[in-house]
């Protein structure tokens, strides 16, 4: 039976999330991508049901089974489970990051706030005793056909190139049909269009 006040609860978004990495984890990312995309870009309330809905649908959830996961003891737990690990790591403040290594007697190092790149490479080095090497950055559409939203700062900071040179890059992509820019709120976003569609 569904639980008909939890459709008026802030923690809906991050319950739906649970629900949707219940079909596994790359839905659940194309379910948080899609959600973060509505919140920001399409300004849209994620703690109304009905867009939580939209979104699912949207990413090719199995609505019925989604919803279903939405209202079930399994989603709750899975997302009070979460609250207790932030909890016990004393997780009060957003951004916050929590590094551990390989070692599970070793105790994690938290990191409150925003730092520059080069911070989180020195902690990553201090802890696996050696310099972490970088993984290939994959090709421009590559990543943008798994992170199918960005800013144009965000891709240059990805790719290190300057905003500039994006910007040109993203034009070039608009031309032959397979970005869209979009105008929101929080700025510009570029739009990955999945099969040139």
């Amino acid at each position: 039976m569904k639980n008909r006040s939890l459709q008026q609860t802030p923690h809906l978004a991050a319950i739906s999330i649970k629900a949707a990495e219940l079909q596994g984890k790359k839905a659940g990312v194309r379910f948080i991508q899609k959600l973060q995309e509505l919140l920001f870009i399409e300004d849209k309330d994620i703690s109304d049901i009905n867009v939580i809905q939209q979104c699912a649908q949207s990413v090719g959830l199995d609505l019925n089974e989604f919803l279903q996961d939405v209202y079930s003891e399994t989603a709750a737990k899975a997302f009070q489970c979460d609250l207790k690990i932030s909890s016990e790591m004393e997780v009060d403040e957003m951004p916050s990051m929590v590094f551990f290594n390989e070692k599970i007697e070793d105790e994690g190092i938290k990191i409150t706030g925003l730092y520059s790149y080069d911070i989180y490479v020195q902690i990553l080095t201090e802890m696996l005793q050696g310099y972490p090497k970088p993984a290939e950055k994959p090709p421009l559409e590559v990543f943008l056909s798994l992170n199918p939203v960005n800013a144009t700062q965000d891709l240059a900071l990805i790719f290190d190139v300057s905003p500039q040179k994006v910007e040109r890059q993203m034009k070039k992509l608009q031309i032959q049909q397979k970005v869209q820019k979009i105008a929101s709120l929080h700025g510009s976003y570029w739009r990955y269009k999945y099969n040139n569609l």
